[in-house]
């Protein structure tokens, strides 16, 4: 088995949560420590704005995480633009790449913030591959 760290796990992190606003460093918990400590990497994606060349190379990484049998999630903000992930313009270039669209949890900031740290660790901790898709890359 492979040592990376990240245990075979990658989570797609909007530009607010890498380098939050003022309104949501108190409003969310710390989502980086939350990814580390449950064994995920991070791929940040850029802030609001035309962003197409990088966002199409973000695409070219994640197909190459998704299909070298690394788990990949979306973590989003719920009141950010395209709840900061881009949406619109990363599914269509995911897609073209034969990558299915990775799983999305969309963290609250009107909730509590502790609450919304459990609930993502909990996501989190729930998405994996498939066995047989375990088998076939991590051994």
């Amino acid at each position: 088995m492979n040592a990376d760290a990240r245990g075979w796990r990658m989570a797609l992190v909007p530009d607010a949560l890498i380098n939050p606003p003022h309104r949501l460093r108190t409003a969310l918990p710390d989502v980086l420590r939350v990814l580390e400590s449950s064994h995920y990497g991070v791929l940040q994606l850029p802030p609001p704005g035309g962003h197409s060349l990088l966002l199409a190379v973000i695409a070219d990484q994640v197909a190459e995480y998704a299909h070298h049998g690394y788990a990949v999630v979306a973590i989003g903000v719920r009141g950010e633009p395209g709840d900061g992930l881009h949406w619109r313009r990363l599914a269509p270039l995911l897609r073209h790449r034969a990558v299915a669209l990775p799983p999305r949890h969309l963290l609250r900031p009107d909730m509590d913030e502790a609450a919304e740290g459990q609930r993502l660790a909990a996501f989190l901790a729930g998405y994996d591959l498939p066995a047989e898709e375990q088998r076939r890359w991590r051994v």
